[in-house]
């Protein structure tokens, strides 16, 4: 059984992974993670006091409410193998529900498998295994609860390049709120 984490470093870890990216991570208090990050330092490596800041940092870049509920009441994750049945039955983001003219939740498999109903830029998520593929996963992909639903909160682009490619027996590294382990794993 893989270790528990707290909700505190699953926003930490998020940070980090997207320290490189086109998110405004600019405050001064993250540059010297930063250039760690450039280095491919890995997490385990950063000291508590750096994980405190990327903590900070992410309620700074993504501490919208969407996010912010989709953490509500959770204090701690744990790894699972999911399967792509498990990852269809998950639920996505409001945000992208919308842009496929869902009103209500919906899955992973519906949202995936529905047209958007207005143009999306190229580097959507919907499109990620457009160009050349990518290898490693990278962080594991993050489920947190929205509306009491497991829903994605982090990681459309590796869930899509999953959905397209991986093998029928396939399993993905996801955190899962702890109480959902055990329905994800039977």
């Amino acid at each position: 059984m893989e270790p528990v984490v707290s909700a505190e470093e699953v926003r930490a870890r998020w940070a980090y992974s997207e320290l490189l990216s086109d998110r405004p991570y600019d405050d001064p208090s993250v540059q010297e993670l930063k250039k760690k990050a450039l280095e491919r330092v890995p997490f385990e490596d950063l000291t508590a006091e750096e994980h405190g800041v990327l903590a900070q940092a992410w309620y700074r870049v993504r501490g919208v409410p969407t996010f912010i509920h989709g953490f509500a009441g959770i204090t701690s994750f744990q790894l699972a193998d999911w399967s792509r049945e498990q990852l269809a039955a998950s639920y996505v983001i409001p945000y992208f529900a919308h842009e496929v003219g869902a009103q209500e939740p919906i899955t992973f498999e519906q949202w995936i498998e529905a047209e958007p109903i207005r143009s999306l830029e190229p580097g959507h998520a919907r499109y990620a295994t457009s160009g050349a593929p990518r290898s490693a996963q990278g962080e594991p992909l993050l489920v947190g609860r929205l509306a009491g639903l497991p829903t994605l909160l982090d990681g459309y682009h590796r869930a899509v390049r999953f959905w397209k490619r991986a093998a029928p027996t396939a399993t993905l590294l996801i955190y899962v709120p702890c109480v959902e382990v055990a329905r994800t794993t039977r």
